[in-house]
C-alpha cells in the first residue's frame, strides 16, 4: 500500500470513528433518559406534578400512577400498566446497552486498524529514508 493510500485510509477510519463516537454519545443520552423514566415510574405516587406544555411553561396536574404512555415509534404512543411499562423500558435499556457495547467493539477495531496504518506508514517512511541513504540500494519499498 502506497503512503498516499495509507493516509487516505487513515483519514477515512478517523471519520468513521468520529461518527461512531457521536452515535455512542447519543445512545448514552438515550439510556440516561430511559433510566430516568424507569426511576420516575418506580417512585411515582398518586399526587400532583408539573407537566411541560411547551415554551418552558408547566401546568400542575394530577398524576395517574397506574398508567404510563410510552412511545412506540413513528410518533405513536401506547398506554401500559406500571409493570408492563417497567418491563418495556427495562428491555429498551438492555437493548441500548448491547448496542453501545457493539459500537465500542467497532471503535476498538477502528483503533487497531488505525494503529496498523500508523505502523505501516512509519515502516514505509523508514524504508524510504534507508533507500535514500544507501543511494537507492537496499531497504527499498
Amino acid at each position: 500500500m502506497e503512503r498516499e493510500e495509507i493516509v487516505a485510509r487513515a483519514r477515512m477510519v478517523g471519520q468513521q470513528r468520529s461518527y461512531v463516537e457521536r452515535e455512542v454519545e447519543r445512545m448514552m443520552l438515550s439510556m440516561m433518559d430511559l433510566n430516568n423514566s424507569l426511576t420516575t415510574i418506580q417512585n411515582m405516587k398518586d399526587e400532583t406534578g408539573l407537566v411541560p406544555i411547551g415554551g418552558g411553561a408547566f401546568i400542575r396536574a394530577k398524576l395517574d400512577p397506574d398508567k404510563v404512555l410510552v412511545p412506540i415509534g413513528a410518533g405513536y404512543i401506547s398506554e401500559y400498566g406500571i409493570e408492563e411499562a417497567k418491563a418495556e423500558i427495562d428491555k429498551r435499556i438492555k437493548m441500548t446497552e448491547k448496542a453501545i457495547q457493539s459500537l465500542r467493539g467497532e471503535l476498538k477495531k477502528m483503533d487497531d486498524e488505525f494503529m496498523k496504518l500508523e505502523q505501516l506508514y512509519a515502516r514505509q517512511e523508514h524504508a524510504g529514508h534507508a533507500h535514500m541513504h544507501t543511494g537507492g540500494e537496499g531497504g527499498g519499498s
